[in-house]
């Protein structure tokens, strides 16, 4: 499986300098950077333009291009605006757009950074999002962005094969009885907060996760955001990422967020939080990526043990 995985990676990858070459014709591959992607294979070329070709190949929906045409016009920090094209030759969708310079928010990265770098950090990312949240929900449906359904959100993480039963079927024999009845209680306060309380929808990034956050380490500051997912969905979906910088973090985030927040948002945030931790361990066990497998496996148990209900 892993031999057939590495091929189809390699051929693929050539496919792909091929046609970077087309754009860039005098390009030494030296200077092409293969970057980790989940769902694409990322190229930074000459550390000025990033390609995104799918890893599953396919026609590339313009929506979210359209939308950050036009959001880029009103977000108060960069973000990528993206070109999609086809190769007609062989007939390749990918994205291109201007290189983001800096790295990802990792956690073990921002502890490097003092407290007052992490406290201008959360203001900025709330002021961000508050620009996100804003975006006129009608445009956003002009545009054609994926909606969900706040009322029957419940009844599709409880059935929906791709929510909590595949979870429970995938990541089940992997774990304790400890983090199985955590999960279990996770799923089970979530379905029952959301069917009670359905929230309010907002035009969300989608995506808001520690690798989409983009910093300078030289300065210390935050260079952008990058990644969105783009959807009409619960706007606590947004704040994942923060739990992982510290309390104080996401205080501040909040501080700077100039939206109303509803009573159950804090409990959404958190739920978000542990899905991605939980999707994240599935996403590994299906890859069958012993390394990755084991990597997250630790992630979710030091989840897990700090968040003891």
């Amino acid at each position: 499986m892993l031999k057939h995985r590495y091929n189809y990676c390699v051929t693929q990858q050539n496919l792909h300098f091929e046609i970077i070459k087309k754009r860039f014709p005098s390009i030494d591959l030296t200077d092409i950077k293969s970057l980790a992607g989940n769902d694409h294979f990322v190229y930074v070329v000459n550390g000025e333009v990033t390609f995104r070709f799918p890893k599953i190949p396919k026609e590339i929906n313009k929506n979210r291009s359209e939308f950050l045409k036009q959001f880029s016009k009103l977000s108060p920090i960069p973000i990528p605006n993206i070109e999609i094209i086809k190769d007609e030759a062989t007939n390749t969708y990918y994205e291109v757009n201007k290189f983001l310079p800096g790295i990802s928010f990792y956690p073990s990265v921002a502890g490097s950074f003092t407290s007052e770098e992490l406290s201008n950090i959360a203001q900025e990312l709330g002021k961000f999002l508050s620009s996100v949240h804003s975006f006129s929900i009608e445009e956003a449906r002009h545009l054609k962005i994926d909606e969900m359904n706040p009322k029957d959100f419940w009844e599709y993480m409880e059935q929906n094969e791709n929510a909590y039963p595949k979870f429970k079927r995938v990541i089940f024999p992997h774990i304790s009885e400890t983090e199985k009845k955590w999960v279990e209680k996770v799923f089970a306060d979530f379905i029952a907060l959301v069917k009670e309380n359905p929230f309010q929808t907002k035009v969300i990034h989608s995506d808001m996760w520690t690798y989409h956050i983009i910093v300078d380490l030289d300065n210390h500051k935050l260079s952008g955001v990058i990644d969105f997912g783009v959807r009409i969905a619960d706007p606590a979906r947004d704040f994942k990422a923060f739990e992982y910088y510290g309390s104080n973090f996401v205080k501040d985030v909040y501080k700077s967020y100039s939206l109303p927040i509803d009573n159950n948002f804090e409990k959404r945030r958190l739920f978000y939080t542990a899905h991605d931790e939980i999707f994240e361990l599935t996403r590994a066990v299906e890859s069958g990526d012993k390394e990755k497998i084991q990597k997250q496996k630790v992630s979710l148990s030091k989840y897990v043990s700090e968040h003891k209900s």
